[in-house]
């Protein structure tokens, strides 16, 4: 039976909330808490996150690790505080420069710049995120990537800057939350981030590729959450990822949220419960 689940966020409420995956990042979370697992969190520590506010302290294991990231040898730091009036713990990592956007332009890109912020950052969120559970001796059955921002995880794990072996046997659920454009990296940025060959079929126009559909090879599992818009419909209209279903159709799980009660979020956690265990 799977206990260990590595969840990794771009958005928590009250933390930081932009859109209905931070309200997801912290029901189901609490929900899988109430229930043993052995579940640990992570988000980025944007700037205008208050220490103060919400208690964060230094995690002295995880306090300046070696990291390699564009070919720079680095050092990570992350903090930890709960969820308010939970036994929900948090990761958060640091980086003075990558994690300074405000709300709501928190995903925010300079319109002509030559790299892409949010490839840069989120890449830098996933290599530190996995190197991180080298310092903590702890080695999960499933990570579960949310969102778009998330989808740099499989990426990372399959290329050659992380030790692959670590993660033999780990599974990815895919976790979507929306459709975003600001998903199509840039080549260079990826190439930049340590991540040189990606399928051509991706590739729109010689330029650009979409991280979800790019991650998709290495996602063991695709779970659409929808709120008010069917969000698989909305895939499949693009063309990349029409075609990616409909090759993986057993890969692939949707669930509709019908309103925000405690009875919802059950079901959804059963829903994801049921989806960790098969895969």
């Amino acid at each position: 039976m799977i206990k260990r689940i590595y969840f990794l966020t771009s958005e928590i409420v009250p933390f930081a909330e932009c859109y209905p995956l931070a309200d997801f990042s912290k029901e189901i979370p609490i929900i899988f808490n109430e229930r043993k697992f052995d579940f640990r969190l992570m988000m980025p520590k944007y700037s205008f996150i208050s220490e103060r506010r919400y208690i964060l302290r230094e995690v002295i294991r995880l306090r300046e690790m070696d990291l390699q990231y564009r070919n720079e040898s680095l050092k990570a730091s992350v903090k930890s505080a709960f969820i308010p009036n939970t036994k929900v713990q948090v990761y958060f990592l640091e980086h003075d420069g990558y994690y300074s956007n405000t709300i709501p332009d928190l995903y925010q890109e300079e319109p002509d710049a030559d790299t892409g912020r949010n490839a840069i950052r989120f890449g830098y969120f996933a290599s530190a995120a996995l190197t991180t559970l080298n310092y903590l001796r702890w080695r999960p059955d499933v990570i579960i990537c949310n969102d778009w921002q998330m989808s740099m995880i499989p990426l990372m794990i399959h290329s050659n800057i992380l030790d692959r072996t670590y993660f033999e046997g780990v599974k990815i659920l895919l976790v979507l939350h929306s459709k975003n454009p600001l998903s199509k990296y840039l080549l260079d940025d990826y190439r930049s981030v340590g991540i040189p060959d990606l399928n051509r079929d991706l590739v729109e126009k010689g330029k650009r590729a979409d991280c979800v559909a790019a991650a998709w090879q290495y996602s063991h599992h695709t779970l659409f959450i929808s709120n008010q818009e069917d969000l698989l419909k909305k895939y499949q209209i693009d063309p990349v990822f029409k075609k990616l279903l409909e090759e993986n159709k057993k890969r692939v799980s949707t669930f509709k949220i019908k309103n925000d009660t405690p009875e919802e979020w059950q079901r959804l956690a059963n829903e994801i419960v049921r989806i960790v265990e098969r895969i």
